[in-house]
């Protein structure tokens, strides 16, 4: 049966961000190919599960993969990428039988050989660093597997630089743990070959990213920080280093090497990286309010050293990012479950007679008073943290509420203005904006949340301003509503999150998505988006709303 119709249909979604569209036509794909009568081709299966790798989309890639294999789709490849898919999806143990049986097959020394050994390693360490440093279960034993992984292939042919840095960071790692390898031994050596073959490429122009990432994981060992600065700058200079790479490069620097963000050359190395992430399409990236302070810890001197001519602009945009995480709070019901994200304001910045008083903004689908609105949190049941502002190994002050001052209901502005019992100190609000950017292709958007009532988040991926119903052609469906769609990806929780621009000022008030959203002024079609309320239509209702200079009511 021909499936090619369905084969080009995937490839188009995965170079999309809409997860449920591209599961959708990989269904559709594996129905095709279920109702045929031989085995798929295989150029295609692997061109289509490359494709899918490509774009990090692991549960679909999972799922395809899975019923290739099923169909007769008995392929090496497959099974790698498959197997990678599991490492991805939290679960490496199925992953490692899965590997063993395909470094079992393979000839020794081949390319398929040294990818599927890459993963083993990669599946072992995962475990290792799950663990925790707990002595429980697998964990050492995980190490030394993944070490060996890495070596066999590093001793077969000691060009290969990924392979080669991944054992020095893992026997430095088991060093510091303080379990005992005698592959340590020769972790010097080791650093020098791998030193050399980089410097030839250097010379002959042929690094990658990847390749400089490796180049300043080996200037780490050696404990130069000045290769490390030199090496990282040439990385997230590179032609080909993407929000991907950047991540896995993090991961490593942070999970394997125990790099924190903060002061100094070290600290600096994690906080230039995560900027660097926060810039790039398609980044993901959730920080734990300690991960917050320490990032806004790292100096401008270090990232000029790192970035060059672009470090102090660099600093100062992550810096104030931090600054606004601080204002952004996860709302709590009595018996502490979070169950959505509001943030601070200063009164006057949105009607003038509110004064300086710092209020809190979040969904009415989230807090309100109203009788209309069942099952809703009320104000004086609600408390809220901010979560950025705790103390290492403290738990964030709880703030409680006092009264809505303002509020609309769902249908309308989706909006709540509350007045604490005691406003927080040392906290800045968040200053909003009047204007909205204009709608092109490098309009980016940035959402601050706690989706799921959990770790403070970053929303990045795909993070893209699609359309909004603001000046000057907009044609907002509801009179004085004026919404905003983009495409950065929300979970329950977020909702009530600041909307910000690129420059981090609050444009919207964060509270819905859906998969197949109605597109905006009057275009047709639907897609996979998540919507925002204009703040300058919250302005104006509140200031429609006073009746004889009395504070706002509800709209």
């Amino acid at each position: 049966m021909n499936c090619s119709a369905e084969v080009a249909k995937v490839l188009i979604a995965a170079a999309s961000f809409e997860e449920n569209r591209v599961e959708s036509v990989c269904s559709n794909l594996i129905e095709c190919l279920r109702a045929g009568d031989r085995a798929p081709d295989l150029e295609i299966a692997r061109t289509v599960l490359d494709v899918l790798r490509q774009h990090r989309h692991m549960s679909a890639l999972k799922r395809l993969a899975d019923n290739l294999v099923r169909l007769g789709c008995q392929d090496d490849l497959v099974y790698r990428h498959y197997s990678q898919a599991l490492i991805e999806s939290g679960e490496p143990i199925a992953a490692i039988e899965m590997l063993q049986g395909l470094v079992r097959r393979v000839p020794l020394g081949s390319k398929e050989w040294n990818e599927a050994q890459g993963l083993l390693g990669r599946a072992y360490k995962q475990i290792y660093i799950d663990a925790c440093g707990s002595n429980l279960g697998m964990a050492e034993g995980a190490l030394r597997a993944a070490i060996a992984a890495y070596r066999q292939v590093f001793d077969s042919d000691p060009t290969q630089l990924w392979h080669g840095v991944n054992l020095v960071a893992l026997l430095a790692r088991a060093d510091r743990d303080g379990v005992k390898t005698p592959d340590f031994l020769r972790i010097h050596s080791i650093i020098e070959a791998l030193r050399r073959q980089i410097e030839q490429h250097w010379s002959a122009g042929t690094l990658d990213a990847w390749a400089y990432a490796s180049a300043a994981e080996l200037a780490l060992a050696g404990g130069d920080l000045s290769g490390v600065r030199r090496w990282l700058r040439e990385y997230l200079n590179a032609a080909d280093v993407d929000a991907f790479k950047i991540a896995g490069t993090l991961r490593q620097f942070t999970e394997v090497w125990g790099l924190r963000a903060g002061a100094g050359e070290r600290g600096a190395v994690v906080a230039v990286l995560r900027a660097a992430l926060l810039r790039r399409r398609s980044g993901v990236l959730s920080l734990t309010p300690q991960q917050v302070q320490r990032t806004a810890e790292a100096d401008v001197a270090s990232f000029e050293k790192i970035l060059g001519n672009t470090g102090v602009q660099t600093y100062w945009w992550v810096r104030t990012a931090m600054d606004r995480a601080r204002s952004v709070a996860l709302i709590r019901q009595p018996d502490g479950r979070g169950v959505g994200t509001g943030f601070l304001v200063r009164g006057r910045d949105l009607h003038e007679s509110l004064g300086d008083e710092l209020f809190l903004l979040t969904n009415a689908h989230v807090v309100s008073d109203s009788a209309e609105q069942r099952g809703v949190l009320r104000s004086d049941k609600a408390s809220v943290a901010f979560e950025a502002t705790a103390d290492v190994d403290r738990t964030a002050r709880r703030h409680r509420l006092l009264e809505i001052v303002w509020n609309s209901p769902p249908e309308l502005l989706d909006a709540s203005l509350l007045r604490f019992v005691q406003p927080p100190v040392g906290i800045e609000p968040c200053p909003v904006s009047d204007s909205l950017p204009v709608t092109d292709e490098d309009q980016r958007v940035y959402v601050i949340g706690h989706p799921l009532g959990g770790e403070l988040s970053f929303s990045l991926q795909d993070n893209r301003l699609l359309d909004h119903e603001g000046p000057i052609s907009g044609k907002p469906a509801i009179a004085g509503r004026v919404l905003l769609h983009y495409r950065a990806p929300t979970e329950p929780g977020s909702s009530g999150s600041p909307v910000f621009s690129a420059d981090w000022d609050v444009i919207g008030l964060h509270h819905a998505g859906a998969d197949f959203m109605p597109k905006l002024n009057g275009k047709q079609g639907t897609y996979a988006a998540n919507e925002g309320i204009w703040i300058r239509s919250i302005k104006e209702a509140i200031a429609h709303s006073f009746i004889g200079g009395t504070e706002p009511s509800e709209c």
